[in-house]
């Protein structure tokens, strides 16, 4: 919230900081809102997904997708609000990553495939990386 705040007062625009609000906030909810055991995690838990799941992972599930969906949508407002140059390359390239990432890691996920989590990390590496260099850059430290 508080990047999303500093980018609407740095580059005056709207859009670019509410998606960023909205991958905050998206963020907080589905750390409130956990998972249910499956897939053999944590240790000791069955293999498989149970054939019902509580209302608290389908929560969970929601705001887990607006995390990681919200944030090459940010990367695109942004690659627009931003001065032309490196850092709309690179608000574009991420936004790319970021969505081959998530494609991936859904693919994954269906199937169970081992290191599933690694491709989440990466899309987490990627997205939060970016976040940081451009508030870094729009407060003079980039």
């Amino acid at each position: 919230m508080i990047a999303a705040a500093g980018t609407r007062e740095a580059l005056q625009v709207v859009f670019g900081p509410v998606v960023l609000a909205v991958f905050g906030v998206s963020l907080a909810a589905s750390g409130v809102f956990s998972m249910d055991a499956m897939r053999g995690y944590p240790p000791g838990t069955a293999p498989g997904t149970p054939s019902v799941l509580s209302r608290q992972h389908k929560v969970h599930d929601v705001f887990g997708f607006l995390v990681f969906s919200s944030l090459p949508v940010a990367c695109v407002a942004f690659a627009v609000a931003l001065p032309e140059g490196m850092w709309v390359a690179y608000s574009l390239a991420t936004a790319v990553v970021l969505v081959v990432l998530f494609i991936t890691f859904g693919a994954a996920w269906e199937r169970d495939a081992p290191r599933t989590g690694l491709i989440q990390r990466a899309m987490i590496i990627v997205g939060w990386t970016w976040i940081a260099l451009v508030c870094l850059e729009l407060i003079g430290l980039g």
